[in-house]
């Protein structure tokens, strides 16, 4: 399957299951971001892929490559909800 077939990376679907509740509330708690919450995420996505880059979120442990890469790919498709 190339990629001009492949569906498009949305929110709902490949981005929130990412993100565990602990990372939820943690964000929720330390700077007023809910993960949860489209709106929020696709506003501050740039700077969520920054920290997730470079292995800064989550505060426990640097999610694997692949998915910062979906993260990044996300965006690149147009942070579709």
């Amino acid at each position: 399957m190339t990629a001009d077939c492949m569906a498009k990376l949305s929110y709902a679907r490949d981005i929130r299951p990412l993100f565990r509740d602990s990372d939820i509330d943690s964000m929720i708690e330390a700077r007023g971001l809910d993960l949860s919450n489209y709106n929020q995420v696709s506003a501050k996505a740039s700077g969520i892929l920054n920290r997730l880059a470079a292995g800064d979120m989550p505060c426990d442990a640097a999610w694997p490559e692949k998915d910062v890469e979906t993260f990044r790919q996300w965006i690149k498709d147009g942070k579709l909800p």
